[in-house]
């Protein structure tokens, strides 16, 4: 299950994203936003399930932002963030059929998670009623009257027979599937398929053992890892990749355990093979060169890999790899020579070593003048002096 947060304060999306337990929800953070324009953009690339979304955002307010969004997945969960209560806000967003509407200064991370749980089930439910209209599904959607035939079914997708063992009842993973999940997910970023592909078959075993969740909450957790691995292979693919919500719909109406697994499987190698074909040296080298191009435009922030990673959609962890591949220096290593470069020339300028240190984003002083002579050699006076 895909989420997405839209919003202003950057403290704000921080507690939301350290906060809630995403992964035991079997849910995915798959992009955040910091202004109406730019969640619109992020919306379309991901098309998430759910989205928290600030009503009062520079460039395009929350409200605007829903309408916008709704065109484009009518089926996706909206929940307000705000800092006040207005009457007229709350009046559009009801108009918007809005899900809920929260206030910033009250909020509740047990409640929020409690809400996020409650629309990814009502997600689950609407994607195998309707799976069931299609006749991809035996499942029903559930009902009071309905409920021995539901358990029957949650017992067919682990393969149990009829009367064997209690229904599949857990709202959340258990603890031995957590454990698995966490390496998958792990190797899906890092786009090492072989470990991906016997991960999953380890975690497909940890899913039969008691206690045994809720189907929907197994297919949450697969579309969650069939994004995660999209997401990580996008920019490789040079935008190629597009979210196949067949293959999602074909998950979420699998009767059995094994073939949600396979379906994710047959995706993976999928993705392994396009990889191969587009991953040549001219487009490793290009991904360098823009990342260079990137590093070279933003010398007055202290750059990070995972900033770099984040703002290229790639995994950190390739994107160090790929980086000293291609460059024969390591990421750190060229940053350090790009600002070392910009200082002598910042020097031979005229300006002072306290205003060099300012513009190439550091602290102070001290740590300008260790960075450069580690880099150099010397200390910048003297280099300077010759």
């Amino acid at each position: 299950m895909k989420v997405m947060i839209a919003e202003d304060e950057i403290l704000v999306r921080l507690g939301l994203r350290k906060t809630i337990p995403w992964a035991k929800l079997g849910m995915d953070l798959v992009c955040e936003a910091q202004d109406g324009e730019e969640a619109y953009e992020q919306f379309q690339r991901h098309l998430p399930d759910i989205v928290l979304v600030d009503i009062e955002m520079p460039k395009m307010d929350g409200l605007q932002f829903v309408r916008y969004a709704k065109g484009k997945r009518a089926d996706a969960r909206f929940v307000m963030l705000t800092c006040h209560q207005d009457m007229k806000y709350m009046r559009e967003a009801i108009q918007l059929q809005v899900h809920d509407f929260i206030l910033k200064s009250t909020l509740d991370m047990d409640e929020l998670c409690g809400i996020l749980q409650s629309l990814a089930l009502d997600l689950a439910r609407e994607k195998e009623a309707a799976a069931a209209l299609a006749g991809r599904t035996a499942i029903e959607a559930p009902a009071p009257d309905a409920a021995p035939a539901r358990e029957a079914a949650e017992r067919a997708f682990y393969g149990a027979p009829e009367g064997t063992g209690d229904a599949a009842t857990l709202e959340a993973l258990p603890e031995a599937a957590l454990k698995r999940r966490k390496p998958l997910a792990a190797s899906l970023e890092s786009l090492r398929f072989a470990d991906a592909r016997r991960q999953l078959r380890e975690l497909e075993e940890a899913l039969r053992e008691p206690p045994l969740a809720h189907p929907h909450v197994v297919k949450n957790m697969m579309t969650e890892l069939l994004f995660r691995s999209w997401s990580a292979c996008d920019e490789l693919l040079a935008g190629q990749q597009a979210a196949d919500h067949l293959l999602v719909d074909r998950i979420y109406a699998s009767e059995r355990l094994e073939d949600a697994a396979a379906l994710l499987a047959a995706e993976l190698e999928r993705l392994e093979q396009a990889l191969a074909l587009t991953n040549s040296d001219g487009d490793k080298a290009k991904i360098v060169l823009l990342i260079k191009q990137y590093i070279k435009t933003h010398l007055d922030r202290d750059i990070t890999l995972a900033e770099i990673a984040n703002a290229f959609y790639i995994n950190s962890s390739y994107l160090s790899r790929l980086f000293k591949e291609v460059s024969s220096m390591s990421f750190t290593e060229f940053v350090v020579h790009e600002k070392t470069e910009q200082a002598i020339v910042m020097m031979r300028n005229g300006k002072t070593l306290t205003e060099i240190s300012e513009k190439l984003g550091y602290l102070n002083l001290s740590s300008f003048t260790r960075m450069f002579k580690k880099a150099r050699g010397t200390s910048p006076s003297r280099y300077l002096k010759g």
